[in-house]
């Protein structure tokens, strides 16, 4: 038991000193401030709230707004609900000035009410002039909106029910404006997305006197200013009230969360993808990578670090004879064996990627060269794991420490939700290791039975591994290839129907499966993977850019056939899980992810 306690120590070691590729650039603006002694509470909200965030890129609202997809009637109702947003935010404003007590507090709040009163002005006059729309027709409120308001407006007259302590007047405009900052920062967030998004045909949109209108910048300074007061009225409340204010904050996202997901359109919507295939004829299979893909640390550091504990117990250094046959191997000789292992794949991996990248840069996506340059070469992952193998220093582990170990493995945000919620559904999932499958199957929740695991199973004796592998898991970029178009035709064969396949990975050794696969998606920015996939022409796009150019072109060619891109040499990139939840499964499931 001790060995298993330390082991799950080294375990979480290892893992607090490894660096996550999947922070999203919404929130490097919360981890540069997170390094300073304190935080303030308007960036902890929105951190505690960066998950929402990812979700709202998917939402149908957003995806038809950057699409152009919304007909006028349905645009129209939009540019309206925007109106009754303002008129809300007025009618707060006004509430929450009548209960500061500080007169420069109440001065704020009239500020933004005058600011509030002008918008409109300008929104009625924009509507009528650039749009051609009559700003005085009455327009229905939209049911999630009018819940927000219900909210702010109870909130703003005192009536706080996520409050279980006493509510002094003086706390209402903190509260308050607690509850009114998500909606600034969300729509200051999305409006900077959706630039990006449309910036290269923004003039031909339907919509671009809008965007051009609601641009970042016209969101920037409201949201930064409601931060600034919003931390100020939080100086002097109580760790029990800044949680109040904290909740309040969610409850707000949660609203405007509810408004994007549940506007209806006449326009088919192509995600989330597993409520658009017909499982009559097409069903979703779904493979994954393990390590960095699902992870935040290497499989083998974890064996490694395993082995090196187990060579430090008395009770365990005779397995160390048998290695050699008239010593003992220390943990100390272990770490060093370990070191030049690491160093000579590191090594061989760099030649690997050199020589690969030996001929011309392609013009365009050449997916025959790129198939033809992996098999002349052998690959450093198939090398690695025979040499470590071979040496025979995972000899002696024990299967308790291994999956011990692998419930300790932090993966990726939004990766563990993901398969849970899966697993119940028609969903075909494998995920792929080059090193062991106990310890896969342990990291994702002890082994889920909807989950195939491809990777190497070992022999044990008593529980200690004999160093003997019964079933090796296919490690070579080819290998790894053969493996996915089996399954994929094994699967066609069982059910009668056909597989709309994605793969999801992170490196080089996963590039023919990722291109061969209907969606091929990355995680994180592998530097050697990015440049051997220039090399050879192929094109990375981040996944939500690729919904919203997938939706307009089903928008403008009216064709259903989309997502079906097996060798078009586009991949789409995310930086996490959450994304990839959202494109999958999309928000019948959310509200069961968000609390």
């Amino acid at each position: 038991m001790a060995l298993l306690q330390e082991s799950s120590k080294q375990v979480e070691e290892i893992n607090s000193m490894s660096t996550s590729n999947q922070v999203e650039e919404s929130s490097k603006e919360v981890e540069e401030s997170s390094e300073s002694d304190e935080i303030t509470i308007s960036e902890r909200c929105w951190a505690n709230c960066k998950n929402e965030a990812l979700y709202f890129g998917y939402s149908p609202l957003f995806v038809h707004l950057a699409a152009g997809s919304l007909d006028d009637k349905e645009f129209y109702q939009y540019v309206a609900n925007h109106e009754h947003l303002l008129n809300s935010f007025l009618e707060v404003y006004k509430l929450a000035a009548d209960q500061c007590e500080d007169d420069s507090d109440k001065a704020v709040f009239l500020g933004w009410c005058n600011n509030v009163e002008q918008e409109l002005e300008r929104h009625n006059s924009f509507v009528e002039q650039k749009l051609g729309l009559n700003p005085t027709k009455e327009t229905t409120l939209h049911p999630a909106t009018a819940k927000y308001k219900e909210f702010l407006l109870a909130t703003a007259s005192g009536n706080v029910q996520d409050s279980e302590i006493p509510l002094h007047q003086s706390k209402i405009p903190a509260y308050t404006l607690g509850a009114m900052t998500p909606s600034l920062r969300i729509y200051a967030f999305l409006s900077k997305a959706m630039q990006k998004l449309v910036s290269p045909y923004v003039n031909s949109h339907p919509y671009s006197r809008w965007l051009k209108e609601y641009s970042y910048e016209n969101f920037e300074t409201p949201y930064l200013h409601s931060e600034d007061v919003l931390d100020e009225l939080c100086d002097s409340l109580t760790d029990k009230e800044a949680e109040v204010v904290e909740r309040l904050y969610c409850r707000a996202m949660r609203f405007e969360m509810d408004f994007f997901y549940s506007w209806q359109s006449e326009q088919t919507l192509i995600i989330p993808i597993y409520t658009k295939l017909d499982p009559k004829e097409e069903r979703l299979m779904l493979f994954s990578d393990f390590d960095f893909t699902c992870t935040s640390v290497a499989s083998l550091e974890i064996l490694a670090n395993i082995e090196i504990l187990t060579a430090q117990k008395p009770d365990h250094q005779l397995l160390g004879e048998d290695r050699d046959g008239n010593s003992q191997v220390t943990s100390k000789d272990l770490r060093k064996t370990w070191e030049l292992l690491s160093q000579q794949y590191t090594s061989e991996n760099d030649n690997f990627i050199e020589k690969i990248m030996l001929g011309e840069k392609a013009v365009s996506f050449d997916y025959e060269g790129l198939y033809s340059a992996f098999v002349k070469l052998s690959s450093p992952e198939e090398q690695a794991v025979s040499r470590i193998f071979d040496s025979g220093v995972l000899k002696g582990i024990s299967v308790e420490d291994i999956k011990q170990a692998g419930k300790c493995m932090i993966l990726h945000n939004g990766c563990m939700n993901f398969f849970e919620k899966v697993k119940n559904l028609d969903v075909s999932v494998n995920v792929m290791s080059c090193w062991s499958g106990d310890l896969t199957r342990s990291a994702l929740l002890g082994g889920l039975d909807m989950l195939k695991v491809d990777g190497n199973e070992f022999s044990y004796a008593d529980g200690i591994f004999t160093g003997v592998v019964t079933r090796q898991a296919h490690q070579s970029v080819t290998a790894k290839l053969k493996y996915f178009e089996d399954m994929v035709q094994e699967y066609a064969s069982e059910h009668g129907v056909g597989a709309r396949t994605v793969y999801v990975g992170d490196s080089v050794s996963d590039l023919l499966c990722l291109l061969t696969a209907d969606i091929g998606i990355v995680i994180g920015s592998n530097k050697s993977l990015m440049k051997v996939g220039k090399h050879f022409g192929i094109t990375f796009t981040p996944l939500f850019a690729g919904v919203v150019k997938e939706q307009k072109k089903r928008f403008e060619t009216g064709n259903p056939i989309v997502w079906k891109g097996s060798l078009s040499g586009t991949l789409y990139t995310f930086t996490s899980w959450i994304e990839i939840h959202a494109f999958i499964l999309g928000p019948d499931l959310v509200n069961e992810e968000l609390p």
